[in-house]
């Protein structure tokens, strides 16, 4: 599991309405799965001075829980077309940096790679 922080919540809404009221914002996304080689995202938004984590719109029977991306087509796709507009780069540790803003690696410790 991932390591466990607080987090405010957001949703595309909240994303869109953020866009529409012209409020900056950053976009991260943390490393937080890595199985048989394909790595699973979560996606922050830092705004104000405060950290949102993406979730789904409609709540589960298991509650509200994180909005995961794998690589392609899910982040890709996310990214242009809710993320901050700056550019992914992607390290050998399979970290992403966006713009200037590096991603967490959450992934528990002792998993094979």
């Amino acid at each position: 599991m991932p390591i466990k922080r607080k987090y405010q919540l957001i949703t595309i809404r909240g994303v869109r309405a953020l866009v529409a009221e012209g409020v900056a914002f950053q976009c991260r996304y943390d490393l937080i799965e890595l199985t048989n080689g394909k790595p699973r995202y979560q996606c922050i938004y830092l705004a104000a001075g405060k950290e949102s984590i993406l979730i789904s719109d409609r709540v589960s029977e298991n509650g509200v829980e994180p909005r995961l991306f794998n690589l392609w087509p899910g982040l890709f796709k996310h990214h242009f077309e809710f993320g901050d507009g700056t550019d992914l780069t992607f390290d050998s540790d399979l970290i992403i940096t966006t713009g200037e803003l590096r991603g967490r690696n959450d992934v528990p410790q002792g998993r094979k790679r």
